[in-house]
Parts: structure tokens; C-alpha cells; sequence
């Protein structure tokens, strides 16, 4: 876990060591306070965009922040970090500062990934044994539904299968 604190007046980023780690950043450098823009560099493309709008969006609203996004660091890969913290405002209703912490939750969501994997894998067997008993019946109504909710679970297992990093995707 690390620490984030945004100056607004100053347009500086300051980040703990572990954070700055994470996001691929020299932590001396990151203590000192990064750009928004320096930050954003170090947010998996894919995500960039929407953080870049939900931290403007929440400098006019102020108040609680939480965002989930991932890093492109080459040394650790892609992590998953969520930043949560508040956006403190001045009478005028401009935004201040913010400060929060940030969570790698990189582990957590391989693990969630791995348990559903299971299931799903664990639901394609049932399924299989499913349509054999319903062949044994003789029931062909019922075997069609059983094939089509196999068709819908091969759905969900394709969904394990790694992506290639350089192909575009449709």
C-alpha cells in the first residue's frame, strides 16, 4: 500500500515510495511531487482516458475519490492499483489538495480470475455429464437447451484464454 497527496495550486503529485514503485516511477523523484500528466504516462493505456476525465471531473466536485486502474510498468508488468482518498476544497468551492492511499490489488484479482476459472471449468464438466443424461432420456428438446448452455459456457472459458499483447483487438 502507498500514499498519494495532490497539491492543485502547485499541479504536483506526491507520491510514497511504494506507490512511485508501483507506477514505475524513481520514488526520490515521485516524493517530490510528479505532474498529473508524468502520473497519467504511467497508467496503462487502455485506462488512461477515463482516469485522466474522473481526476479532472472530481477537482470540480471535490469530495470522496476511489479509481481502480492499471499501471504499464516494464519491469513489474501490468499491476492493478486502486487509489482512494478525498478532494479537499476551499470556501470558494476550488479544489485544493487531495490525499488518499493506493492498493496494488495486482494478487487479489489473479486469484478472483483463478477461482472463477474453476467454476466455470468445474460448470463445463456438469454440463457435459448433463447433455449425456438427457441423451439417455431420449429427451432431443431438452439436449438442444443443455447444447446451447454449453455453447454459453464455452463463452465464458474463452474468456480465460491469454490475448495476444501485439494483435488488434475487434
Amino acid at each position: 500500500m502507498g500514499t498519494w497527496a495532490h497539491d492543485y495550486w502547485a499541479g504536483q503529485l506526491a507520491l510514497s515510495a511504494t506507490f512511485a514503485d508501483l507506477l514505475g516511477l524513481d520514488p526520490e523523484a515521485a516524493a517530490g511531487g510528479v505532474s498529473l500528466e508524468v502520473f497519467l504516462d504511467h497508467t496503462h493505456p487502455e485506462d488512461r482516458i477515463r482516469i485522466e476525465s474522473y481526476l479532472h471531473a472530481m477537482a470540480e466536485t471535490g469530495g470522496p475519490v476511489e479509481a481502480e486502474f492499471r499501471t504499464r510498468d516494464t519491469r513489474t508488468g501490468i499491476r492493478t492499483l486502486l487509489m482512494r482518498g478525498r478532494i479537499e476544497r476551499d470556501p470558494a468551492g476550488g479544489a485544493t489538495r487531495g490525499r488518499g492511499i493506493a492498493i496494488d490489488r495486482t494478487e487479489e484479482q489473479a486469484a478472483n480470475l483463478v477461482q472463477s476459472e474453476r467454476v466455470v471449468n468445474r460448470m463445463a464438466e456438469h454440463i457435459i455429464a448433463l447433455r449425456d443424461l438427457a441423451r439417455a432420456l431420449h429427451r432431443p428438446t431438452l439436449t438442444d437447451r443443455i447444447e446451447h448452455l454449453m455453447i454459453e459456457i464455452g463463452f465464458e472459458l474463452a474468456r480465460f484464454l491469454p490475448e495476444p499483447e501485439d494483435e488488434p483487438r475487434h
